[in-house]
């Protein structure tokens, strides 16, 4: 029987990703954790009354971690907004501790559970997710860039008027201004964009740079993301759950793939099954695409450094 536990499981993130995850109907217990006691009893009956007409799965919640006992993955989106007098770093300090504490919880309680760091920002907490949870690169990922990429493939089709389910793209590198679109490999319907006639490059531009605003955008029309990133997340939990072997752009510790060395985590095209992390898809990059990489493990170290 499949489980799933979410860590901060009353939020806008938590809670997005509950519901979607429901409709697919291939997990029996969704667990929601969370410190918000009455928001948290008000979501799982809100998604209780959902289940008869989307899935036959059990909704548990409370705010003890031995929660996380049994479940098959460990989904934390849980951290601190930023507050108007708190600088980027001071920021990503107060989410490292949270991080750190709730890795102590897993140790405790579930040590061998499948964990997906959600919380921003999310290399860099995947990183010390991984070192502070025994260094397990198979087992220990984060979101990476696949929320960038269902944007990314979302804002082509709506540019080109695509089915954006057709639409075959990677971004790889950092979750943030480092990320990477892999131009040499994006395709629609199998076709590469570049060998097809009409298209504009400088239209091409125009959807990255759209899809690199768009989380800023959302935070400022609406207070954060919701729907898209749950959506995100149900993809990588499914592909584990299901065995589905998906190539996913998953933040993770490489070993020397892509020719990054492994002291940090990055998204790189991840082959996502039972086991976590089950290897890599080594698309051929371009040399503008390669250095765009190497600069965003470079930055990436950098930011770690400094909060470690």
């Amino acid at each position: 029987m499949s489980r799933v536990a979410i860590v901060g499981g009353a939020g806008r993130v938590g809670v997005s990703f509950a519901f979607h995850f429901l409709t697919q109907d291939v997990c029996k217990e969704i667990v929601l954790i969370d410190i918000a006691e009455d928001v948290l009893k008000g979501e799982r009956l809100d998604l209780m009354h959902a289940s008869s007409s989307c899935g036959d799965t059990r909704f548990i919640a409370g705010a003890d971690p031995a929660l996380l006992a049994g479940a098959d993955v460990i989904v934390l989106p849980a951290g601190a907004r930023r507050r108007a007098d708190q600088s980027r770093l001071e920021l990503i300090k107060t989410n490292v501790g949270i991080i750190d504490i709730w890795m102590e919880h897993i140790a405790k309680h579930n040590p061998g559970a499948i964990v997906l760091v959600v919380v921003n920002p999310v290399d860099v907490l995947t990183y010390r997710a991984y070192m502070k949870g025994g260094k397990n690169r198979q087992r220990i990922f984060g979101l990476g860039n696949v929320m960038d990429v269902v944007r990314f493939r979302s804002i082509m089709g709506e540019h080109f008027d695509w089915n954006p389910m057709h639409v075959g793209a990677y971004l790889l590198g950092e979750h943030g201004d480092g990320m990477v679109p892999v131009w040499s490999q994006v395709n629609y319907a199998g076709l590469r964009v570049h060998d097809m006639p009409g298209i504009d490059p400088e239209k091409l531009k125009q959807v990255y740079t759209e899809c690199r605003s768009a989380g800023a955008d959302v935070i400022r029309l609406k207070g954060g993301a919701g729907w898209a990133v749950g959506v995100a997340i149900t993809e990588v939990v499914r592909s584990i759950l299901m065995d589905e072997k998906r190539v996913l752009c998953v933040s993770t510790i490489p070993d020397g793939d892509f020719g990054i060395a492994g002291d940090v985590a990055l998204s790189l095209p991840t082959i996502v099954g039972r086991s976590g992390v089950e290897g890599y898809i080594h698309c051929t990059l371009d040399e503008t695409e390669t250095e765009g990489l190497k600069n965003a493990a470079n930055v990436l170290r950098e930011t770690y450094q400094q909060v470690a």
